[in-house]
């Protein structure tokens, strides 16, 4: 009888004790969301064509009428967010604005690449996306020979000649906290994966 007596305690111990572990530790009945570790935000993954190139604009920083370090290249190009109705460049729907500065000239097989710090907006009616990573640069060479500040005719080869990588910040609408990244791909046309996860949280 006085093993049962003395059990009773030390089970009611135990129990005060785990009771006052989850308050200290935060847990919740089933062991769900943040407590039990599950990120509960939504992932928005989006796929977005660039479909022609509206303008370009070169900023010969050096005056030396050529392409080269330290120089500037700007562009708006229309793109298609897919989704819904909009299934491909006949849909346009919103507009790409980049601003890429040469950090490197790199010659690979005969052919000249210039590596770039790169920044773009994509711009959509519900919201804005900023992009930034290292990109780069092929002109093709009926457009480098005797460059001058201005007016740039670009193609979509020229400005996404290989794949990389881009980081993403959500600017307003419903992107607005969001942040991300990208991967930018050289295709026809060229295409953007993007993944985009709310910082603040459900």
């Amino acid at each position: 009888m006085s093993s049962v007596v003395d059990a009773m305690p030390r089970s009611v111990s135990a129990i005060a004790l785990g009771s006052l572990l989850c308050l200290l530790t935060g847990c919740s009945p089933g062991g769900s969301g943040a407590s039990s570790g599950v990120d509960l935000r939504e992932t928005k993954q989006l796929k977005v064509l660039f479909c022609n190139v509206e303008s370009g604009t070169f900023i010969d920083a050096n005056q030396d009428s050529v392409l080269s370090v330290g120089d500037s290249v700007s562009y708006r190009l229309a793109v298609a967010r897919l989704g819904g109705v909009v299934r491909g460049c006949d849909q346009a729907n919103g507009s790409f604005y980049g601003l890429e500065e040469v950090v490197e000239r790199r010659v690979l097989n005969g052919e000249t690449e210039f590596l770039t710090h790169a920044q773009g907006t994509l711009t959509f009616e519900d919201g804005n996306i900023q992009t930034r990573s290292f990109g780069s640069l092929q002109p093709s060479a009926a457009v480098t020979p005797s460059l001058k500040s201005g007016s740039m005719n670009l193609s979509l080869g020229d400005l996404f000649p290989s794949n990389h990588g881009a980081t993403l910040i959500g600017q307003g609408g419903v992107f607005s906290g969001d942040v991300g990244s990208a991967d930018f791909v050289s295709d026809t046309p060229p295409h953007a994966l993007l993944k985009l996860q709310s910082q603040f949280g459900s």
